[in-house]
């Protein structure tokens, strides 16, 4: 778990951790040669010339580090500086700019019209207001270059506090962050200029802090439930999908798909009969039932299920709200609450949430809280509102967005850095409510549900859009690259990946 900071905290921890003994420039190795790992992942040395775009602070220091190892790899390296040879630069620009030169490396002052791969370290974290002079400059040539851009700590011309962009702000392939996430890198829009991000320890302690948690893929891993060898389909739970509508049918079958691809043990549909004709043998590893709209009594009992995943695709009527306040009423498995079971909830069917036995988890979109809890449209204001609705209605929410944040009934909010928008399509929701029941099934808790499924969604459509386009994902491709998620998750110990397109499943 990696817990995030502003950009004057990062300052003083910075700061702190110089005091207490570890030298500026030691930490400023640590950065460029982390930086340097990164560009050798994307573009090997014989694929042509790296550019490095440095300004005259620490971040510009970090550049040339990197320029150096670079030089060291066996790439020809090119130094583009914003500032001229007699302009103030920070002492670890200085030191790191003249071992740069020692070991033989250019500084050029000449426009660049091609580069295999660009390095940018024009401005750090402290960026606010507009770009100017020769960073702006450099910033529009870095651009223009059309190849692979690597950004230190901050995409040049993001804000590192709030996220806010000038108009000519470096898009980065990927951001080596320091130490801990910035906040300019988790909001809108900055979190869509940093491409893939990766965060790398160079021996800066950050305190934890449960508001500001940020989920990594390592944590992730940690999340994974148990798969013993000698498991059969009953150690993993049972789904049911109780979902859809003659109108959408295809909801329940997304959310059953999720719910197959999270490894749980057996997922079984009931839709209202005018639907089952639609529904019944699409997915062949499912089990299919059938209910009569309104009517409770023709539901399934209940004690044959781990969990149930509500709402789906259901529409908002008599009947969903009918079924709702049935389940919260008489049953007492794990509720995984979305899309019309929330649209349904007034006052009344609140308080019986407040009083339900079981473990209850809901998934709204930014236009269902704004009903649920009339919040307005202000980031702070979702967030807030998501907030009190976990507190008062006793359930973990995952408020979904870029960037998705689940909130937990003690106060903890998880900020979820992996998705793009390619998931802003209709079924998406689906697929990941079927994916948090499929974790519950298999034993972990709402909250883990939430944030495990909420990363691995997001992780899923960001492999999607590294191999094509994020215009394209559809829900479907969502749920069968799952699975290629979660190897990820598993298996790769090479990198420490927060969020955005994995760079290296290309090509």
């Amino acid at each position: 778990m990696a817990f995030w900071l502003t950009p004057s905290e990062i300052s003083e921890l910075d700061k702190k951790t110089i005091n207490s003994g570890t030298p500026a420039l030691v930490l400023m190795e640590r950065a460029g040669q982390a930086v340097a790992e990164a560009v050798f992942k994307i573009a090997p040395p014989e694929e042509g010339a790296a550019v490095v775009y440095v300004g005259p602070g620490n971040n510009g220091g970090d550049g040339f580090v990197a320029a150096r190892f670079l030089l060291k790899k066996g790439y020809r390296v090119i130094v583009r500086p914003s500032f001229g040879p007699s302009s103030n630069v920070t002492d670890g620009c200085r030191v790191n700019m003249e071992r740069y030169i020692f070991a033989g490396g250019i500084i050029s002052y000449e426009p660049q019209a091609s580069a295999a791969v660009a390095v940018d370290a024009l401005l750090g974290v402290g960026f606010t207001g507009k770009l100017k002079g020769g960073a702006l400059d450099l910033a529009v040539e870095c651009s223009g270059l059309n190849t692979k851009i690597v950004s230190v700590d901050m995409p040049t011309g993001v804000d590192g506090l709030t996220g806010l962009c000038d108009h000519s702000a470096i898009k980065a392939d990927v951001t080596v962050t320091f130490a801990a996430p910035k906040l300019g890198l988790l909001l809108p829009p900055g979190c869509g200029m940093c491409g893939s991000l990766l965060l790398e320890n160079i021996g800066i302690h950050v305190p934890e802090n449960g508001l500001r948690r940020v989920l990594t893929r390592q944590y992730a891993r940690t999340l994974l439930p148990p798969r013993p060898v000698d498991s059969h389909k009953g150690t993993y739970g049972k789904v049911l999908v109780l979902a859809g509508s003659e109108k959408m049918p295809g909801a329940p079958l997304m959310a059953a798909m999720g719910a197959l691809r999270s490894g749980c043990g057996l997922v079984e549909l009931c839709v209202p009969l005018p639907a089952s004709s639609a529904v019944t043998g699409k997915i062949p590893e499912t089990l299919c039932t059938y209910f009569l709209p309104g009517d409770v009594t023709s539901l399934p009992d209940h004690k044959n299920y781990s969990v149930v995943v509500i709402g789906p695709g259901m529409g908002l009527s008599d009947s969903t709200e009918r079924i709702l306040r049935h389940v919260l009423g008489t049953w007492k498995i794990p509720l995984v609450l979305d899309a019309d079971a929330l649209n349904v909830i007034d006052s009344s069917l609140a308080e019986m949430l407040k009083s339900y036995p079981g473990e209850t988890v809901m998934t709204p979109h930014p236009g269902e809280l704004k009903r649920l809890t009339g919040c307005g449209d202000v980031l702070n204001a979702r967030y807030a509102a998501a907030e009190k609705t976990a507190k008062a209605l006793n359930c973990s929410v995952l408020l979904k967005g870029k960037p998705s944040l689940v909130f937990s009934q003690s106060g903890e909010r998880t900020t979820i850095p992996t998705g793009n928008h390619g998931l802003a399509t209709g079924g998406s929701g689906d697929v990941l409510a079927g994916l948090v029941a499929g974790f519950i099934a298999q034993g972990s808790s709402g909250v883990n549900a939430l944030c495990l499924a909420a990363y691995l969604h997001g992780l899923s459509a960001d492999i999607l859009a590294g191999k094509s386009s994020a215009r394209s994902i559809i829900p479907t491709e969502v749920a069968d690259n799952i699975g290629n998620a979660l190897a990820m998750v598993e298996h790769r110990n090479d990198d420490s990946l927060l969020g955005g397109n994995p760079y290296w499943t290309q090509g």
